[in-house]
């Protein structure tokens, strides 16, 4: 975000050369291809508008949060390790603790490409012509 220089006003010294959160409350809002996140997958714009080619911002937004998703469920999983048996032996079966976190990887990407398409749909404001 481009800033203005500082300028001397006689009736209160030196204006602001930075936006406040309480500034971009009054009006001002982000023009977004695609979002920056929180660690909790919200975004980090204030009044977030997409812009340009919303199935690009769709897709942009699904890998996005998809893969957030992803892995936040590895981060909750940690701690959960697999390896050969004693023997040092393996299985050609699949390990059933990864199984599941695969599964439940599955599950979260889905969910959060459900979402990243719900918040351009409600977002976009179209190619800005």
């Amino acid at each position: 975000m481009a800033t203005s220089p500082k300028k001397e006003t006689p009736e209160t010294g030196v204006t602001q050369s930075r936006p406040t959160a309480a500034a971009a409350e009054h009006g001002d809002h982000d023009r977004i291809v695609m979002a920056s996140r929180k660690a909790d997958g919200s975004m980090d714009q204030t009044r977030p508008e997409f812009i340009g080619d919303k199935e690009t911002a769709i897709e942009a937004a699904r890998e996005q949060l998809a893969v957030q998703a992803v892995s936040a469920v590895d981060t909750a999983a940690r701690g959960v390790t697999a390896g050969p048996a004693e023997d040092g032996t393996g299985s050609s079966e699949p390990d059933a603790e990864v199984k599941a976190l695969k599964d439940a990887q599955e599950k979260a990407a889905k969910a959060a490409e459900a979402k990243a398409e719900r918040e351009v749909n409600e977002l976009h404001q179209g190619l800005g012509e």
